[in-house]
């Protein structure tokens, strides 16, 4: 069965939290969306595979080497916390119990509060007696200095939940189980988990897909997209202890909770790798076990744990340069965008300048021009007539 060609005006592929908040945040604008995930549930892949941690700019202000790139990332996470925690409040968990930051290397710490005031990251010094109180299981003994911070542990699930809800009631359409099928400039097709097949058309295409990005602009385009791959670990276990807790230290633990279990990952993890999976590397999986024992000793007699892998991708046109954790936005083909948020609480910096960047091509003229938007009409019209001429 072959249903009726549709029209619209942005088609969003990827259900991740990208797409999700895209959808949301477009559709509130009155455009026609659509939303198509391939797989039967939206966001099962890094959108959910994640420690849940709202980040609010102090790991990323110390983590990425060039400050201006760590000031810039630390920003957009202050951005994104803030518009998602009032987007959805109800979503954070523990937000009576704000997570500490351990500093190992004592020679950083001048640097890295620089950074973190310079940014605007929140932060209020603790004596080790004080951390040790909120979290008695902690081996703190290498610990240099301690801090509060104002990061907390997020649901995703249910702030995912409330993005889909918010983008349907704008009109947006969502599809789970629908994969592109063929992609010639504004039209496609499209197979539905039945088997029938949906053929459209949009004025735009926007692929928020992470790692199946490449595929699909090598199988659509011919085109090769200079992304890359990279692994990463985490492992859940039962809680272990009040309040999140971790290093700003490279290969060290970090540790947020949900509920009755802690997600731990691994500072500076990330595993260049050629082929994109889930599966678990098992040295790797040691290293980050190695550094919880570091942080909370005897941590395996808590209960049963599980090893969890999730593959990230990046823009990146020289391969040996470090994993960027900048968001990225590229029209690689006329008409087709493939963006990239750096982590989860970039989305909100990211979607906002491609939302901003949208309306300004689907504007439908129902609203006055500014006097800005009247200029800036005029200058391209010039620079299209020169364009031509030449």
């Amino acid at each position: 069965m072959t249903r009726n060609l549709q029209r619209y005006d942005v088609v969003l592929v990827g259900g991740g939290v990208t797409g999700l908040m895209a959808s949301h945040k477009l559709a509130r604008l009155g455009l026609r969306l659509l939303l198509l995930e391939k797989q039967p549930t939206l966001a099962s892949g890094p959108s959910t595979r994640n420690e849940g941690w709202l980040h609010r700019g102090s790991y990323h202000a110390g983590s990425v080497k060039d400050r201006q790139a760590a000031v810039q990332v630390a920003r957009r996470c202050i951005y994104g916390h803030e518009q998602i925690r009032a987007f959805a409040p109800e979503a954070v968990e523990d937000a009576d119990r704000p997570p500490m930051v351990l500093v190992r290397d004592a020679d950083r710490l001048q640097e890295l509060v620089s950074r973190w005031d310079e940014a605007g990251v929140s932060y209020r010094p603790l004596t080790k007696t004080q951390a040790s109180a909120r979290f008695p299981s902690a081996d703190l003994t290498r610990v240099s200095e301690v801090f509060e911070v104002a990061d907390v542990s997020i649901n995703t699930r249910m702030l995912y939940r409330k993005l889909l809800t918010s983008a349907q009631q704008g009109g947006a359409e969502v599809l789970t189980g629908a994969r592109l099928e063929h992609v010639r400039g504004s039209e496609a097709t499209v197979v539905m988990a039945d088997g029938s097949t949906l053929q459209l058309e949009s004025r735009l295409f926007v692929y928020s897909t992470g790692f199946g990005a490449r595929d699909l602009f090598r199988q659509f385009f011919e085109l090769e997209l200079p992304i890359r791959y990279w692994k990463s670990h985490l492992v859940v276990v039962p809680r272990l202890g009040g309040h999140g807790l971790f290093y700003v230290d490279p290969h060290e633990a970090a540790m947020m909770h949900h509920g009755d279990y802690s997600v731990v990952g691994l500072n500076e993890d990330a595993l260049l790798c050629a082929n994109p999976d889930y599966l678990v590397v098992p040295e790797r999986a040691d290293n980050l076990h190695r550094a919880l024992e570091r942080l909370v000793p005897g941590w395996k007699s808590a209960g049963t744990y599980s090893d969890v892998a999730c593959t990230k991708v990046d823009f990146a046109p020289d391969a040996t340069s470090a994993r960027s954790l900048n968001i990225a936005i590229h029209e690689p083909v006329p008409g087709h965008i493939c963006i990239l948020p750096g982590k989860m609480t970039e989305a909100p910096f990211l979607t906002d300048v491609l939302t901003a960047r949208l309306y300004e091509r689907l504007e439908d003229g129902l609203i006055a021009k500014r006097p800005c938007d009247v200029l800036h009409a005029s200058l391209a019209s010039v620079a299209r007539e020169a364009h031509h001429a030449a």
